[in-house]
Formats: C-alpha cells, structure tokens, sequence
C-alpha cells in the first residue's frame, strides 16, 4: 500500500486564492499539489479529471480522501 504525505492542515483550512482559476472555478490539480506535494504533475491531472467529474467542492478533507481512493503508486 503506498502511503502519501499531506500537508498538515486542519480539514476547515481555506483554499488558497491561488488555486482557483481565472474565473473562480477550483484548479483541482493545483489544489491536489498542495495539499499532497508527493503527487507527480500527471497524478495532479489525473486525480483532478476524476474530481471535476465528480462535482464536489473542493476542501481540505475531500482532497485527501481522493488521493486515498484513487491515486496510483
């Protein structure tokens, strides 16, 4: 099983201005980097395809819940 290394935030911390886009959507690959730097580039991307399919709204708790779920080694 292969273990991550999150940033240590409390779930209520706010995103960062910088990882919404130009017109205030999240940038959920950025968002993914920063709460997990471990995560490669394409990782980042791939992670964020799923999670802009899924329509959730972005927060500290549900970014790691799905790198738990679906990021690969």
């Amino acid at each position: 099983m292969t273990y991550f290394s999150f940033r240590d935030f409390p779930d209520n911390t706010p995103i960062p201005d910088d990882c919404h886009g130009h017109d205030g959507t999240p940038d959920w690959a950025a968002l993914l980097e920063w709460i997990c730097p471990d995560l490669s580039p394409d990782e980042a991307e791939r992670l964020a395809a799923i999670a802009e399919a899924s329509g959730g709204r972005p927060d500290v708790a549900s970014l790691k819940r799905l790198i738990e779920e679906h990021a690969r080694p």
